[in-house]
């Protein structure tokens, strides 16, 4: 009898020895120091994981949500998880997520584009269409500079001004009074500058020498461009004086 009551003593005090280191280890796990998670952003793994370690805690860097960022550097830290200001046990890993810093883009070739076929190359590459300011020069109309040089790298939406061309502006002449004169000096001096002779008729006027001019339009006194045509009505060999 006193052997049995003997092992029923021992297998308490074994359960209660037992269920003492249990409670230790869990309330050591349950209710460990508690550390307040830093704030990690903007800092490099290096500064991060020593700003941990001074707290008893470890980083984890977590490469799977790198993410471009406009205002954090290139593998600085984006965020975190646990975020800055929580509590948690000594110990814990604080998973931290890198910047791949601010997103490039490359500037277009604008070079002879139209202004809106322009603003849709600049507006699919993730850039903004900026000033757009117009000049007339000789050559074929088109974009004939821009703000960012062609393959230069810039921030998605920075805006490019344009410079476009809108064509030589045509230069306006006063038309002369060229009755009575000779159509083959007046054609020589025109197409000598220039302009474009269209129409020529020859008419019988008695009295005037062949190829004297009788008419002419534009009329004298009218403007008168270099892409305008000019037609004249000259006399004919027929009724020339002899």
């Amino acid at each position: 009898m006193g052997g049995v009551l003997a092992r029923i003593l021992y297998a308490l005090v074994l359960a209660g020895i037992l269920g003492v280191a249990a409670w230790i280890s869990f309330s050591r796990f349950v209710l460990g120091k508690a550390e307040e998670v830093p704030d990690l952003t903007g800092k490099s793994v290096d500064e991060a994981t020593a700003l941990a370690a001074e707290r008893g805690l470890r980083v984890v860097v977590d490469r799977s949500q790198e993410a471009f960022d406009a205002e954090i550097p290139v593998h600085r830290i984006r965020s975190q998880n646990p975020s800055a200001g929580m509590t948690v046990k000594a110990g814990q890993d604080l998973r931290v997520f890198l910047s791949l810093g601010p997103e490039i883009v490359r500037a277009p070739d604008l070079t002879g584009l139209t202004p809106r076929t322009a603003s849709l190359s600049l507006t699919r590459q993730g850039l903004a269409e900026g000033v757009v300011s117009a000049v007339r020069l000789p050559g074929p109309p088109g974009v004939v500079g821009q703000g960012v040089v062609p393959g230069a790298s810039a921030e998605p939406d920075t805006p490019v001004d344009v410079l476009v061309n809108r064509g030589a502006a045509d230069v306006l002449y006063v038309m002369p009074d060229l009755i009575g004169r000779d159509f083959e000096r007046v054609r020589l001096a025109f197409e000598a500058r220039g302009f474009r002779l269209g129409g020529v008729k020859a008419q019988p006027y008695e009295g005037a020498a062949a190829g004297t001019i009788l008419r002419q339009f534009p009329l004298a006194g009218s403007p008168v461009g270099l892409r305008d045509t000019l037609s004249f009505v000259v006399a004919s060999p027929e009724n020339a004086p002899g």
